[in-house]
C-alpha cells in the first residue's frame, strides 16, 4: 500500500473511531499552522471527508517572531487552504500580548502561546458550530510529551501523554509519526513552513527532540515502542484512578461553590495517598488556579488531614486550611485593595485590615469584635458567627439580607443611610464556612450609623 493511501486510510479510521459519522452532515474544523504536520493533516483531510461534512480552517498568528516570518506562515495557509476550496478563519494575537501574558502568570512563551491559541480555537468551535477541531499532533508529539512530563515528575495522567480526544478536539495522526508525515507531503510534491523556533533548544520540547531523543534512538532500541506502551497503560491506570475518585466525592461530602471547595477531613484523611492527591488536584483546578501548584504543599495536606486540629498551607494563590472538620480550598483573599481592606479571621487575636486593628474574641456563640482606627472605636457582638470570617470593605454587587428574606444591594444600603463620602470606609462582616458565603453585618456603628445584622 503506498503511503498516500496509507495515511489518509488512518486519519479516516482515526475520525470514525472519534464518532463522525461520514454519512451524515457534519462540521469539521482543522486548525492549520503551515507546519508539516498541519498541512499534511488538512490535505488528508480534503481527501477522505465526503461532500456532506463541511471543513473549516482556523489560523492563529501568535505574533511571537519576526512579522515577515510570522504574516508569511499566515498567508501560506491562507493561500493553501483558497487552492484546496476550504474557508479559513484567521486570527491575530496583538503583538505583546503573549509575553505579557507569560509575565502575568509567571509562565513561558510556550504556555501562553497555548492558552492564548485554544480562547481562538474555543470561540472558532463556538462560532462555526464545529462537532470536531482537528489537530495535528504527531506521534512524535507524543512521545516528546512523554519524555518532557516523566522529566518533570508528572503523574500517571500526565504520563498518558496528549489524550486522542478531549471534548471537541480530536488528533486524527496522532499515530502517524513526523517521518510518515513529511514522506506523505514529498510525494505529492507538497511545500510547507518551518517555525525557526523549531531550532531554538532553550525551549524544553526543542531540546528532548533534538538532543535527547536522538541519543536515545543511538543508544536504547527499542524505546519509542516502551514509551508508546508507557503511554497506554497510564492513561488506562488514570481513567480508572478518575473513576474511583468520582466515586469518592460522595463519601467526603465534596462542597463545590464559586472560589472554594470543601470536603469532610476524616473521610478524606483515610482515603488511598493516591485518591487524596486525586481529589486534591480537582479541587485546586475547581477554583480556578491557573498556576502551577506545588507537589510538596499537596502531599504536605495530604498527611495534615489525619490532625483534627486546625492547619493551613498557602501557595500559587491558593489557601488549604482545616476547620471545623472539614478541608477547604480557596482563592486567598487580598489584604488590603486600592480604596479597600480585607482580611480573614480565622481564630481569636488581633488583626489589621486597612486602617483598623480589629480584636476578636469568642464567648460561648457569640463572636465579638472591637475596631479601632484613629479616634474611632466601636464594638459589634453576633451570635453564631463562627470562624473563618471576613472583616472588610464593600465590593461591587454586594447585597445583604433583609428582615423579609429578600436581598438589597449594599450600596442601597448606604445611600438609603445617606454615607456616600465614607461607605469605603464602613466594615462589612462576611461569614465563610457555608457555600454561599454571606454577608451577616454591615458595620454602621463603627462610623456613626445604624447596624445593619441579619438574624436566623
Amino acid at each position: 500500500m503506498d503511503i498516500r493511501t496509507l495515511f489518509e486510510d488512518r486519519v479516516r479510521n482515526s475520525l470514525i473511531s472519534f464518532g463522525l459519522d461520514f454519512s451524515s452532515r457534519a462540521n469539521v474544523g482543522a486548525a492549520v499552522s503551515g507546519g508539516a504536520d498541519s498541512i499534511a493533516m488538512l490535505t488528508a483531510l480534503v481527501h477522505v471527508l465526503p461532500e456532506n461534512i463541511t471543513l473549516k480552517v482556523i489560523t492563529v498568528n501568535h505574533n511571537i517572531r519576526e512579522a515577515s516570518e510570522t504574516e508569511g506562515d499566515a498567508l501560506f495557509v491562507q493561500d493553501y487552504c483558497r487552492k484546496l476550496g476550504v474557508q479559513c478563519a484567521r486570527h491575530d494575537i496583538p503583538r505583546g500580548k503573549v509575553e505579557s501574558l507569560a509575565e502575568e502568570k509567571d509562565s513561558g512563551t510556550e504556555d501562553a502561546a497555548r492558552r492564548l491559541r485554544y480562547e481562538s480555537f474555543e470561540t472558532f468551535i463556538r462560532c462555526s458550530n464545529l462537532d470536531f477541531l482537528c489537530l495535528a499532533h504527531n506521534y512524535n508529539d507524543q512521545l516528546e510529551t512523554v519524555l518532557m512530563r516523566f522529566l518533570s515528575g508528572g503523574d500517571c495522567s500526565a504520563l498518558s501523554g496528549i489524550p486522542p480526544v478531549r471534548d471537541k478536539f480530536v488528533r486524527p495522526i496522532l499515530s502517524l509519526t513526523r517521518a510518515e508525515v513529511e514522506e506523505y507531503l514529498s510525494v505529492q510534491g507538497i511545500a510547507y513552513r518551518t517555525d525557526s523556533t523549531n531550532f531554538d533548544t532553550s525551549y524544553a520540547r526543542n531540546c528532548i527532540r533534538s538532543r535527547i531523543m536522538p541519543m536515545l534512538n543511538k543508544e536504547v532500541p527499542g524505546w519509542q515502542t516502551a514509551v508508546g506502551a508507557l503511554s497506554k497503560k497510564m492513561r488506562e491506570d488514570s481513567l480508572a484512578l478518575e473513576d474511583a475518585t468520582d466515586e469518592a466525592l460522595d463519601r467526603i461530602a465534596w462542597s463545590e461553590s464559586e472560589g472554594e471547595v470543601s470536603f469532610d477531613r476524616y473521610f478524606f484523611s483515610i482515603l488511598s495517598d493516591a485518591l487524596r492527591r486525586r481529589i486534591l488536584y480537582r479541587a485546586i483546578s475547581a477554583v480556578g488556579s491557573d498556576s502551577r501548584f506545588p507537589y510538596s504543599v499537596v502531599e504536605s495536606v495530604s498527611r495534615k488531614s489525619k490532625n483534627p486540629s486546625r492547619w493551613s498551607e498557602e501557595a500559587a494563590g491558593l489557601t488549604i486550611f482545616c476547620r471545623d472538620a472539614r478541608i477547604f480550598v480557596q482563592k486567598q483573599k487580598k489584604t488590603a485593595t486600592e480604596n479597600g481592606f480585607f482580611v480573614i479571621i480565622e481564630e481569636s487575636g488581633e488583626y489589621l485590615a486597612g486602617d483598623w486593628k480589629v480584636k476578636v474574641a469568642v464567648q460561648g456563640n457569640k463572636t465579638v469584635l472591637l475596631a479601632k482606627r484613629a479616634d474611632v472605636k466601636a464594638s459589634l457582638v453576633l451570635d453564631d458567627l463562627g470562624f473563618p470570617f471576613a472583616f472588610r470593605s464593600r465590593q461591587p454587587g454586594d447585597k445583604i439580607r433583609a428582615a423579609d428574606g429578600s436581598f438589597k444591594t449594599v450600596s442601597k444600603v448606604f445611600e438609603d443611610w445617606k454615607c456616600a463620602e465614607c461607605k469605603d470606609e464602613i466594615p462589612l462582616v462576611q461569614e465563610l464556612r457555608s457555600p454561599g458565603q454571606h454577608l451577616v453585618c454591615v458595620w454602621g456603628s463603627a462610623l456613626g450609623f445604624k447596624d445593619w445584622i441579619v438574624r436566623d
